[in-house]
């Protein structure tokens, strides 16, 4: 929960934003691939924050910010018709033209207070009270809340839903909408909707409901910075003692996490348990014929490092394996052989499910998206952020400031409690920075 002292003191308004022009009757209808009828109905979270400086003379007319971006979310949604429509099942979307929800909100603090609380779910307050990766929302496919904080700063945050895309399709709807607030005579290159054409729906049919959940329960998260020195003297020091010479940041801070995160494991139930961290991909620029960057939808896999026994969690050892297991996955066939298409359809035979031989921990990296081109006329956001959540045992990295890395950590509180206080882990890791 946010702290006490943080609260939103009013919703000014909440509004139904529509396209500016009605969607035409030849798209009308927005299919879900495979892998979006498996998901639940959640939703993407994305934050940005801008400073009263860079607002100017804005920052005092709150009215007049809402309506610029209301007109620009509404041109904006002429090509991102899909989120302005309604779910008709789990199979497709009717463009009715329905509209998005705007919302208003006001925050009785500085954004400062807000950006440097330790406490996650602080920042949280610049989302939709109840919607970031809800499985169940009364909301529409789209939800956008405009915070106005008492000195004038603001957030603008994006909650689109998971079933019609990722992480890269939530920025990509963002660059675009800030693009036409900066220049409403902007030309924005359609989107690219990618719909059922790469995973279409099982021979048998759609399937009738999703079957991955998103589960919350008892899990708390920390937010951690990695800053560009410390990312460069854990690359070094990989380097000089494994097989790969050239280690991503990625590949040593998702390492060390699970090495971390997996030592807090053992030291509360007391055993060593056969892990793997499993890593997201995204499939854009792999597949053949490339697909645009602009391209909107879940095209998505991922590959998987074994730790079997606990002598071999070690970084060196980890980050080889990584590599290993990366290059295999670049080599695969990532369509017919979709690691996650292929869980799907095994989920989807109903079967009981099959006793697990190794603990999961899961990282997904967002390093290389730019999350500060998202410039609405006052320059790039002095933060980007992401919501807490999903799920247990997952590790979100994402860029900050001067060429920085934050990750944000997903933990039951037992695990959480034994992680925070590692000291390998703190000796390249700062609990939180100050943004302001």
């Amino acid at each position: 929960m946010a702290s006490a002292a943080l609260k939103v003191l009013s919703r000014a308004s909440k509004k139904l934003i529509k396209p500016l022009s009605p969607t035409p009757l030849t798209q009308k209808l927005h299919k879900f691939s495979l892998i979006e009828q498996a998901q639940t109905h959640t939703y993407v979270p994305l934050g940005f924050f801008y400073s009263n400086n860079q607002l100017g003379a804005l920052c005092n007319q709150p009215a007049q910010i809402s309506k610029l971006l209301e007109n620009s979310l509404s041109k904006n949604l002429v090509s991102y018709y899909p989120y302005a429509g309604h779910m008709k099942d789990n199979a497709e979307i009717d463009c009715n033209d329905k509209g998005v929800e705007f919302l208003n909100v006001h925050i009785d603090a500085p954004m400062s207070q807000v950006l440097n609380d330790q406490d996650c779910y602080v920042k949280d307050l610049i989302f939709p009270h109840g919607v970031a990766w809800e499985n169940d929302s009364d909301y529409g496919l789209a939800v956008i809340q405009l915070t106005h904080f008492d000195c004038g700063g603001i957030a603008v945050s994006t909650c689109l839903s998971h079933k019609i895309g990722d992480a890269c399709s939530g920025l990509q709807f963002s660059i675009d909408w800030a693009t036409l607030t900066r220049d409403p005579n902007a030309k924005i290159i359609p989107p690219y909707y990618i719909s059922d054409t790469i995973f279409p729906s099982p021979p048998s049919g759609p399937l009738e409901s999703p079957v991955v959940p998103s589960i919350l329960d008892g899990c708390t998260q920390k937010r951690y910075v990695f800053s560009s020195s410390k990312v460069s003297e854990l690359r070094s020091s990989v380097a000089s003692e494994s097989q790969v010479k050239n280690p991503t940041p990625t590949e040593v801070l998702s390492a060390l996490l699970f090495k971390c995160v997996a030592k807090a494991v053992t030291a509360n139930t007391g055993s060593f348990v056969p892990s793997k961290l499993i890593q997201y991909a995204d499939l854009r620029g792999m597949i053949s014929p490339k697909l645009p960057p602009n391209s909107i939808g879940n095209v998505l896999s991922h590959f998987s490092t074994h730790i079997s026994n606990e002598v071999d969690m070690n970084l060196p050892q980890i980050v080889s394996l990584m590599r290993e297991e990366k290059e295999l996955f670049r080599t695969r066939d990532n369509i017919k052989e979709n690691a996650w298409a292929l869980e799907i359809l095994e989920l989807a035979k109903g079967l009981p499910p099959q006793k697990k031989e190794f603990d999961e921990y899961t990282c997904s990296s967002v390093c290389k998206l730019p999350f500060y081109d998202v410039d609405f006329g006052w320059g790039k956001p002095m933060a980007a952020t992401i919501a807490t959540g999903p799920y247990n045992k997952l590790f979100n990295l994402m860029n900050y400031k001067d060429n920085g890395i934050e990750a944000f950590v997903m933990l039951d509180e037992q695990d959480m409690s034994v992680f925070e206080r590692d000291e390998e882990f703190l000796e390249f890791a700062s609990p939180y920075a100050n943004y302001l």
